[in-house]
């Protein structure tokens, strides 16, 4: 007996030796359980002409995890609800965990502020989780109060007190409490303000931060992400609490249209606008100071004209912030938008899942 268990002994003593030797080598024994940063999608129903089902189907292989907006809080907590079940058929045949979109329409705050339509919202969001066998929800609440003030900072305790109730409830079910909240750096305080930071980080599994709309419809013309100003944002969500971890940056696959040096833009997807400069001949520039394409032209009424947009090659720079400071991953707003080209940068850094 003792004889067998010396063999025993040095066997398991030459087996560690050999693994921990393994362990130091600079290739893991085990390549494919490597972590691959994130790729989410926001899914919109558009029948019009830019429905995210087409690019959901394409691209599924690549996509971690989609974001349907397919949920509506109403004043009284009840939902409307608009589920795709193609869309849900495809995500779960290839692994893309579902987490839908929850907003609040009409914009109110009566949801955050008033205890019964909270109460009421948080039971129903639970309810389609568990009818629908959901991965968790997105919570997207913007621009909410009834005030009649645009400081939207009245709500702040409020939407933290929500989210950490839907946290408790969805926690229980085993299911994931993700958020979108708008960036702190180069957003005035009264539409930023709402969302706390610290004290949101403790209830949210992922968070992304919508590093975009630095300019928009109605602003003057300029860049939608410039590189600096997503980086100082987040570099700002780190130390106001949310771990790198937790980070999901929001990238987009749109641009807008501006006449020059004025407000009154318009938006539109990325591969519309490209494939209008390529069709007209126009010049499109690279803007080193921003890290963003645009280009000129003069429409039909001899106005002068400005367009800003993100493309394939903004989504480089934006994954290059991704592996510097070790986030989550990219959120793209939204699917359907895409410049083709957009899907072989993913791949390219990251391959399919």
């Amino acid at each position: 007996m003792k004889k067998n268990k010396l063999v025993y002994l040095t066997a398991f003593l030459i087996i560690f030796t050999i693994l921990a030797g393994c362990s130091k080598a600079k290739k893991p024994l085990f390549p494919g359980l490597q972590t691959r940063p994130g790729v989410s999608g926001f899914y919109v129903n558009d029948p019009a002409g830019y429905d995210s089902l087409p690019s959901l189907k394409t691209h599924a292989n690549v996509l971690n995890e989609v974001y349907p907006l397919w949920y509506h809080v109403k004043v009284d907590g009840s939902l409307k609800e608009e589920p795709n079940q193609e869309a849900i058929n495809i995500a779960r045949k290839n692994k893309v965990k579902i987490l839908p979109l929850i907003n609040v329409v009409p914009s109110q705050d009566t949801v955050l502020r008033n205890q019964a339509a909270r109460d009421n919202a948080i039971a129903n969001i639970v309810r389609v989780v568990k009818q629908n066998n959901y991965d968790g929800v997105n919570v997207d609440f913007e621009f909410v109060p009834t005030t009649g003030q645009q400081d939207f900072r009245v709500d702040r305790k409020e939407m933290t007190e929500f989210m950490k109730l839907l946290n408790r409830q969805l926690k229980k079910m085993g299911k994931e409490t993700h958020m979108c909240v708008l960036p702190h750096v180069g957003v005035s305080p009264e539409m930023s303000g709402v969302y706390d930071y610290g004290g949101l980080a403790p209830y949210v599994d992922k968070v992304t931060i919508m590093c975009y709309d630095h300019s928009q419809a109605g602003s003057p013309p300029g860049p939608l992400a410039p590189f600096s100003w997503v980086e100082q944002n987040i570099i700002t969500a780190t130390k106001q609490g949310f771990k790198p971890s937790q980070i999901c940056l929001g990238v987009a696959t749109y641009g807008y249209d501006w006449p020059s040096g004025k407000t009154g833009g318009f938006s539109a997807p990325t591969k519309e606008i490209m494939q209008r400069a390529y069709m007209k001949g126009y010049n499109i520039r690279w803007s080193n100071s921003y890290n963003e394409p645009y280009y000129s032209y003069t429409g039909e009424n001899g106005e002068k004209r400005e367009v800003w947009f993100e493309n394939a090659s903004t989504l480089q720079t934006k994954i290059d912030l991704v592996k510097k400071y070790k986030l989550a991953g990219i959120c793209i707003w939204r699917l359907g938008f895409e410049e083709p080209k957009f899907w072989n940068i993913v791949v390219k850094n990251w391959g399919t899942k």
